[in-house]
């Protein structure tokens, strides 16, 4: 028996032995007669006691709220990840009108450039 046994467990054995058994001599692991109790832990006295909720039915409350803080986590993130991808979108077609613009611009002083000085400066009088 070790320590992390329940109280009542046995170290002897619960059948007769067989052909496929292991030999006797410490080899097998003991199989305990009785089941584990299921008794809630006990109350703990003063704040500790209210730091961890009412027995049984504050932890099913504080799982019940874990559950909608996590499902309203994940909305947000959703949103926010929509949002990220809307803004991402808007800055590339940004980025592509700016080149377009500066593509026009740059052919605009391209041609005025192949038609010399006078169209730059004007004609001397």
């Amino acid at each position: 028996m070790t320590a992390t046994d329940p109280p009542g467990a046995t170290a002897s054995r619960t059948t007769a032995p067989d052909a496929d058994s292991p030999p006797a001599g410490g080899a097998a692991l003991p199989v305990p007669t009785t089941p584990a109790p299921n008794d809630p832990p006990p109350i703990e006295s003063g704040w500790g006691g209210w730091t961890r909720g009412y027995g049984r039915r504050g932890s099913a409350l504080r799982q019940k709220l874990a559950t909608h803080l996590a499902a309203r986590r994940r909305k947000r993130r959703a949103w926010a990840r929509d949002i990220a991808r809307i803004v991402l979108v808007v800055s590339i077609m940004a980025l592509c009108l700016l080149a377009v613009e500066i593509g026009r611009k740059a052919v605009v002083v391209l041609n005025r450039a192949d038609l010399g000085a006078v169209h730059l400066f004007g004609e001397r009088g």
